[in-house]
């Protein structure tokens, strides 16, 4: 009966933040796969990374659907949060994220119709899903009769970076398309770029409040530093989602040249470059106040670098510029070392209940 309890108590608060492991797990495996054109040795990491990302999302999947039926009232709950709301798009985030692992790692594990068939499913429940909780969140706050400055922080982004990622998975699916229906192929094309612009817009308005926040008030408790780091997310996934939108767009006939749109790419990712010393700054500025206690928060630091080293990448591969390629090394070592010890303490944190049941639970 204990054992019942205690699994009840697991699901009942079982945040939604889970699924930014997946995400971020799913994102070092495609920064590993995409340098071993040059570092041979990472491909086998990423490859045990995909089957890795694949478990945690069947495990994950388990509680995160069984929540919204034995315990409804806590969904609803979470879901009217300020913060919490947030974070229920990182599941369909989380699909997405695993749909690009199996086109760009699967290819050797699972056959092409496979892929291509699962990335369309996931391509459109991506797009359905992240719909439906990003205007649930932003509904949230606009119908709240005030929100106050402690809740307002850098989460009120992940519902942007969702819907920058969409084409990161649709331009996959297009791209199969193109050979034998264009019309199909320019349909996603052109749902990847609603997508795309309804994310960048929401950046441009959320990332102003929030800033708007910090300069007014004073910062957060050193537990919500992780989430500064949600920044590099939608500008890391601007650049490489806008890069692939302009490659695709062109071969569906939408677009006749891609340089201009690449170049915007690149001045994107160059605020990337301020924002990942900004967060730096922040990180050490709270670490010299005291430790960053490790929470469900620290996922936060994953995803948005994995996007932005990506992303350095593929600025790399278009510019080939030397020094852009070994900063992107520098940020995927740091990206590998953050992923440790958040695994680590993910798995800690199971262990010990710590991450499952909150103290003095007894609903």
């Amino acid at each position: 009966m204990l054992l019942n309890k205690n699994l009840d108590l697991a699901i009942r608060h079982f945040s939604p933040a889970w699924y930014a492991s997946v995400m971020g797990t799913g994102g070092l495996a495609n920064v590993f796969y995409e340098l071993s054109t040059r570092l041979g040795w990472l491909r086998v990491y990423s490859q045990i990374l995909l089957f890795l990302n694949i478990a945690l999302f069947v495990i994950l999947i388990i509680p995160w659907i069984i929540r919204w039926f034995t315990h409804f009232d806590k969904v609803l709950e979470d879901l009217r949060h300020s913060i919490m709301a947030n974070f229920f798009v990182t599941m369909p985030v989380g699909v997405v994220v695993l749909g690009t692992n199996l086109f760009i790692i699967g290819p050797k594990y699972f056959s092409s119709s496979f892929i291509d068939h699962t990335g369309i499913v996931l391509w459109i429940f991506g797009c359905l899903s992240i719909m439906y909780f990003g205007i649930a969140a932003a509904f949230n706050l606009f119908r709240a009769d005030k929100v106050s400055h402690e809740v307002t922080n850098f989460a009120w982004l992940i519902s942007p970076v969702a819907s920058i990622v969409i084409p990161l998975l649709g331009d996959f699916v297009a791209k199969n398309y193109i050979p034998s229906n264009i019309p199909l192929a320019r349909t996603v094309n052109l749902v990847d770029i609603i997508f795309y612009g309804t994310g960048f817009m929401l950046f441009i308005l959320f990332s102003s409040v929030v800033l708007q926040r910090f300069v007014s008030h004073p910062m957060p408790e050193s537990v919500a530093a992780p989430t500064f780091w949600i920044m590099l997310g939608p500008v890391g996934g601007g650049v490489v989602s806008l890069m692939g939108l302009a490659s695709i767009s062109k071969a569906v006939g939408l677009l006749s040249s891609v340089s201009s749109l690449n170049i915007l790419a690149i001045i994107f990712w160059g605020f990337g470059l301020w924002a990942f010393l900004f967060v730096l700054a922040i990180s050490f500025w709270y670490l010299l106040k005291g430790k960053i206690p490790f929470s469900l928060s620290w996922w936060a630091f994953i995803f948005p670098l994995a996007i932005y080293a990506i992303s350095s990448y593929s600025v790399y591969l278009y510019t080939k510029v030397d020094a852009i390629y070994w900063y992107t090394i520098v940020l995927v070592v740091l990206l590998s070392l953050l992923w440790l010890v958040a695994f680590i303490n993910s798995i800690i944190g199971i262990y010990t209940k710590k991450l499952l049941i909150p103290k003095k639970s007894n609903s």
